[in-house]
C-alpha cells in the first residue's frame, strides 16, 4: 500500500537510513527491481503463513483465545516483514502487501486476532510518519474492517474456499481506497502499470494466505476429530515401533494398565505391563509379523484385568510402512469381547436346550417363511411323512413337497384331477390359523395346526392322532350299539315302548306340519295275561 517515509527519530536515527538497501526509488532502480521486491513481499507472506502450520503442534491443548492471539501475532509479524521489504516508488510513497495478512487475521481470528495483527504495521507506520501516513493508516484500517466484517458474516459456519477467493478479490480492490487519498504530489506516479499489478498481488497474497490457513484449519479439525475418537474410544488403540515399544496409546490402554495418562506409556514394552511369559509370547509374535509383513485379525485370548478377573479380548494387528514401503512398526486394536462371549455362551446353551426339547417332543415342528420355504423342522416332522421325508429339509419349497405328495400318494383324499388347486389351497392356508386332519396311505391320521406369526412366518405343529381316531371309531360303534339296545325289545327284536313313543312323536309332528292324516293300528292278544299267570312269564315268552 502507499505511504510516506518519515524524518529522523529522536536521536537522529532515521528508518530511511536503516533500511536504505530495501527502500529504493523508482529513479534509482528499474521497474524489474521494483517487482523483485514485490515478489519478495509475496514470498514473505507465504513464509509467515507457512510458519503458522509449524506452530500448530505447540498450540494443541491451549485455549481458543490464546490460539487466536498467536495467529494474530504471526500475521502481524508477516505484515511487518512485508513493510520491511517495501518498494519506494517516490520519496514518501511505498508499496507492500501488509494488508493481505491483516485482512486474513480478521477473517479467521475475528476482532481479537485482527487487533493484534494490525498493531504491528500500525505501530511501525506511525513510527515512520511522513506525508503518506494518513493513506497508510487508512489502508490498514480498511483491511482490518474487511477481515472482521467477513468473519462476522460467516459466523460459526465453516469457511469455504470460494468465500476465501471472493474475500481476496475484495481485499485487493480495497487497496484503491488509500491510493485515492494519496497527496497530489504522489498521484502522478500511481498509474495503471502500478495499480493493477499491485491489486493483483494483494489478491494473490490474500488468496494464498487464506487458502493455506483454511487448509490448516480443516486438517487440524480432522486430526483433532481422529485423535478425540481414538482417545475416547472404548477399544484399545496403540502403535509400536520395531523394538516393541509403545509410541502412542489411547486412554483406554493407559487406564487398563493403571496409568493416568497415555503419555506415561510411551517407550514402555509388554515386558513392563505383562508377566514375562505372556510378554515374550507377544514379542515373538510381533517380531514375526514385522519380518513377514503379515498381520493378524480377530485373535482371541483371555487376559486378567487389574482386579484379577478374566476377560476375553479380540486383537487385530498389522505392520505399518513408510512412504517407501519399509516396515517401521505396527498398529493394533484390541476389543473387550467378554460380553459378546458371554452372550454367545448363553445362546449356545439356549440352542442346546431348545434342540434337546425339540428332539424329545413327540410332535413334529416346522417353520415356513412368507414365500412358503421350509426354514426349520425337527426330526419328528420328517418321520411323520415316510414317502416325502427326504424332501422336508430347510430350503425346500412347500409346493415342491406337496407335488411329491400327489405323485407318491402319501396322503389319502386328494381330489383326482384337481391336484393343482389342492396345492394352492394348502399353501394359502399357511397365512390363516387353523387345524386340519389328514389320513396317510398307511392308515395313520395326523393333525396339522397352523399358526402364522407377525413376522410373516408360519409355524406348523404335526401330531399323530391315529389312536384318537381309532378310539373315536370304537366309541361311535359302542354308542350306536347302546342306542339300538335302548330302543329294541330284547325278546322280539323289534322297537320297544321307548322307540314307539319317539316314532309316534315324530309322525305326529310331521303330520301337523304337512296337514296330513295318519292311522295307528293296535294289535292285542286276548287273555294272554291269564296264560302268563298260569304257565309263567318264561312260558309266555316262548309262546
Amino acid at each position: 500500500m502507499a505511504r510516506n517515509r518519515g524524518t529522523a527519530l529522536g536521536g537522529g536515527l532515521n528508518p530511511e537510513t536503516t533500511f536504505q538497501v530495501l527502500l529504493m526509488t523508482r529513479s534509482e532502480v528499474g521497474i524489474g527491481v521494483m517487482w523483485q521486491h514485490l515478489t519478495a513481499n509475496l514470498a514473505a507472506v507465504a513464509l509467515f503463513v507457512s510458519g503458522w502450520n509449524y506452530v500448530q503442534p505447540w498450540l494443541e491443548g491451549r485455549s481458543q483465545k490464546f490460539r487466536l492471539l498467536v495467529f494474530g501475532c504471526i500475521m502481524g509479524w508477516g505484515a511487518l516483514a512485508s513493510m520491511l521489504l517495501t518498494v519506494e516508488i517516490r520519496p514518501g510513497v511505498l508499496l507492500d502487501l501488509r494488508t493481505s495478512l491483516v485482512a486474513t487475521a480478521g477473517l479467521f481470528a475475528g476482532l481479537p486476532g485482527a487487533l493484534v495483527a494490525a498493531a504491528f504495521p500500525l505501530g511501525y507506520r506511525i513510527a515512520i510518519g511522513g506525508q503518506g501516513l494518513t493513506a497508510g493508516l487508512v489502508g490498514i484500517a480498511v483491511a482490518f474492517a474487511a477481515g472482521v466484517l467477513a468473519n462476522r458474516s460467516i459466523g460459526r459456519r465453516q469457511t469455504r474456499a470460494w468465500q476465501v477467493l471472493v474475500f481476496a478479490v475484495c481485499v485487493g480492490l480495497s487497496g484503491l481506497v488509500p491510493i485515492s487519498i494519496l497527496p497530489q504530489t504522489a498521484a502522478p506516479v500511481i498509474d495503471a502499470r502500478l495499480v493493477l499489478p499491485l491489486i493483483a498481488l494483494n489478491m494473490a497474497a490474500t488468496a494464498v494466505a487464506g487458502l493455506v490457513v483454511l487448509h490448516t484449519q480443516l486438517v487440524t479439525k480432522e486430526r483433532n476429530l481422529l485423535r478425540a475418537a481414538v482417545a475416547q474410544a472404548p477399544d484399545f488403540y496403540y502403535v509400536k515401533n520395531t523394538r516393541g515399544q509403545f509410541v502412542a496409546v489411547n486412554q483406554s490402554v493407559a487406564a487398563f494398565h493403571g496409568y493416568d495418562h497415555p503419555v506415561q506409556m510411551t517407550g514402555k514394552t509388554d515386558f513392563d505391563i505383562a508377566d514375562p511369559a505372556r510378554a515374550q509370547t507377544l514379542f515373538e509374535l510381533e517380531q514375526r509379523m514385522l519380518e513377514t509383513g503379515e498381520g493378524m485379525a480377530d485373535f482371541e485370548e483371555q487376559v486378567p484385568n487389574a482386579k484379577g478377573n478374566l476377560r476375553w479380548f479380540s486383537t487385530s494387528k498389522t505392520p505399518v510402512r513408510d512412504v517407501e514401503g519399509n516396515i517401521i512398526g505396527l498398529v493394533g486394536v484390541t476389543r473387550d469381547v467378554t460380553a459378546q462371549k458371554q452372550l454367545e455362551q448363553a445362546l449356545l446353551e439356549a440352542k442346546n436346550q431348545l434342540s434337546y426339547a425339540l428332539s424329545e417332543m413327540s410332535d413334529g415342528l416346522a417353520m415356513f417363511d412368507a414365500e412358503g420355504m421350509l426354514i426349520f423342522c425337527n426330526e419328528q416332522y420328517r418321520n411323520f411323512f415316510p414317502l416325502t421325508g427326504d424332501l422336508r429339509v430347510p430350503g425346500t419349497r412347500l409346493r415342491d413337497i406337496l407335488e411329491a405328495v400327489t405323485v407318491t400318494g402319501e396322503q389319502v383324499g386328494i381330489p383326482k384331477g384337481h391336484e393343482r388347486e389342492w396345492i394352492d389351497n394348502v399353501v394359502g392356508a399357511l397365512r390363516t390359523p387353523g387345524e386340519q386332519q389328514i389320513k396317510l396311505f398307511d392308515g395313520r391320521w395326523l393333525m396339522l395346526r397352523t399358526r402364522p406369526t407377525e413376522a410373516g412366518l408360519a409355524l406348523v405343529v404335526v401330531s399323530d392322532i391315529t389312536e384318537i381316531k381309532s378310539t373315536e371309531g370304537e366309541l361311535t360303534t359302542l354308542s350306536n350299539q347302546l342306542a339300538q339296545l335302548a330302543n329294541t325289545d330284547p325278546l322280539l327284536g323289534v322297537g320297544n315302548r321307548r322307540a314307539f313313543d319317539q316314532r309316534l312323536a315324530g309322525v305326529v309332528a310331521e303330520a301337523s306340519q304337512s296337514d296330513r292324516e295318519f292311522a295307528l293300528l293296535l294289535i292285542d292278544v286276548d287273555s294272554f295275561k291269564a296264560y302268563n299267570d298260569r304257565y309263567g312269564h318264561l312260558a309266555g315268552d316262548e309262546c
